[in-house]
């Protein structure tokens, strides 16, 4: 069963079709009525107002990003660090035990505290968490040898935990669609230095791991 003296908390990420936003911020409440909602807008600063017109009255907080204007691709890979300078310059502040980071265009059609039966205040929950294989390594988009850009980044990364953390392992992976996140993890994650190093989904689970972050 959820831990019910957990406060969790949704961290809705949007940056673009307000409209789809507005549905999905309706369902959001009508499943989970007494769930606090944080808004993370990682648009154009240009349309900022509009969005906050348009959505703010389902958001508990909004937040715009300041890496609002980098690439589309640069957003993709490092998606995590706006929910880290969220945290930093926003969450932190605010109440809350664990954020279930739900992206803009995700359906949720039920009490989002019951996808977590037992999940514990400290322990960090990151879809499709595991160890990186060979067989994995091989075919992955941003491990694969075909792919020399993503290849140099991923061996580049492998080498800075090896130098500064002594981590020989193979790294931690995940699909970053779906995560539940601990204020305990934001407090140790936002110290570690070089967290543009790599993409997400290996950066942020094996960050967890050299942390020792309990996982759900």
């Amino acid at each position: 069963m959820y831990n019910v003296n957990m406060q969790l908390a949704v961290l809705f990420w949007f940056y673009k079709e307000p409209e789809i936003c507005e549905n999905r911020l309706k369902l959001i409440k009508k499943h989970n009525p007494n769930i606090r909602i944080f808004g993370l807008y990682g648009g154009s600063k240009k349309d900022e107002a509009r969005y906050k017109k348009k959505l703010g009255k389902y958001l508990d907080s909004f937040y715009t990003s300041s890496y609002s204007n980098k690439s589309k691709d640069w957003k993709w890979i490092h998606g995590d660090l706006m929910i880290l300078e969220w945290y930093m310059n926003k969450g932190r502040r605010l109440k809350w035990d664990s954020v279930a980071v739900v992206q803009w265009d995700m359906l949720v059609l039920g009490p989002i505290k019951k996808q977590f039966p037992g999940i514990k205040t400290n322990e960090l929950f990151l879809s499709g968490y595991r160890t990186l294989n060979d067989d994995i390594e091989k075919k992955w988009n941003w491990t694969d040898v075909r792919i020399p850009k993503n290849r140099k980044n991923y061996l580049e990364f492998k080498d800075y935990v090896k130098e500064n953390y002594g981590y020989n392992k193979k790294l931690k992976i995940c699909l970053f669609i779906l995560e539940v996140i601990p204020r305990d993890f934001f407090k140790k994650w936002q110290l570690m230095p070089s967290k543009e190093l790599g993409m997400l989904e290996y950066s942020v689970p094996t960050h967890a791991d050299i942390l020792k972050q309990p996982m759900y």
